[in-house]
């Protein structure tokens, strides 16, 4: 397996660059993609995630279809081959995506936010890419 990445620097480089365009991050760790990013975003508002946008990384594929680890379970509990979430204004995601892979970091637009009521929230919807 890879070696933990450090975003730091990635994530200092954005917020120079895209400043009051830049929302917020979340870094997924333990306790997956949805409930991390969940504790970033405020009342009134969720974050839906397309999983269409990505692969499962195959180490994590392997491991849920030896073990029978239920989708649910994996994605409560690993990161599923996202290790940093950055949420930026959608008019500037094209510009972060590039400022990002400049860097030599692999980005994309994973999904986006939708109003709605009660407390802030992240969704995971769709089928994952297969490779």
């Amino acid at each position: 397996m890879t070696p933990t990445e450090i975003y730091t620097l990635d994530c200092l480089a954005l917020i120079k660059a895209q400043q009051e365009n830049l929302r917020t991050f979340s870094h997924i760790t333990g306790g997956g993609l949805a409930d991390n990013t969940a504790r970033v975003i405020p009342d009134g508002l969720v974050a839906k995630y397309d999983r269409a946008s990505w692969a499962l990384p195959n180490e994590m594929k392997f491991m849920a279809d030896v073990a029978g680890v239920p989708q649910s379970d994996m994605e409560r509990t690993w990161n599923c081959g996202i290790g940093m979430v950055a949420i930026v204004d959608e008019a500037i995601a094209d510009l972060s995506i590039k400022s990002l892979a400049a860097r030599g970091m692999k980005a994309w637009v994973a999904g986006s936010i939708h109003a709605q009521s009660g407390p802030g929230a992240a969704t995971l919807e769709g089928t994952y890419l297969t490779r």
